[in-house]
């Protein structure tokens, strides 16, 4: 019987385990029209501007990356501040928050 229950116990704990993973994963912060899996996945402690605690959330840094570096022209970085409005907009918070931890300025 002792058995059983650790078999049960250890069961359940991976069910629970699970599910919290793909929570964390159904709220990746990540362009909305993505279609293909993220390829650079970064799980941060962070708090958002909208909580009112801190939570592990996950960032696809691959669609955050072109905000991180400094456009070469003055073309590229009007593009880079629309792509970045439009970002926010479909997000519907700031970038600066996301942006800092891929910094590892917080």
């Amino acid at each position: 019987m002792g058995v059983k229950t650790v078999l049960l116990g250890t069961v359940l704990m991976g069910l629970s385990f699970s599910a919290s993973a793909s929570t964390l994963t159904d709220t990746c912060l990540q362009q909305p029209n993505r279609t293909l899996p993220c390829p650079h996945q970064l799980y941060r402690l962070m708090q958002l501007p909208d909580q009112q605690t801190a939570a592990v959330r996950c960032i696809c840094v691959t669609d955050f990356q072109p905000f991180l570096q400094q456009p070469e022209s003055e073309v590229a970085q009007i593009r880079q501040r629309m792509d970045r409005r439009q970002l926010e907009a479909q997000l519907g918070m700031e970038l600066e928050p996301i942006l800092r931890v891929l910094r590892r300025e917080d």
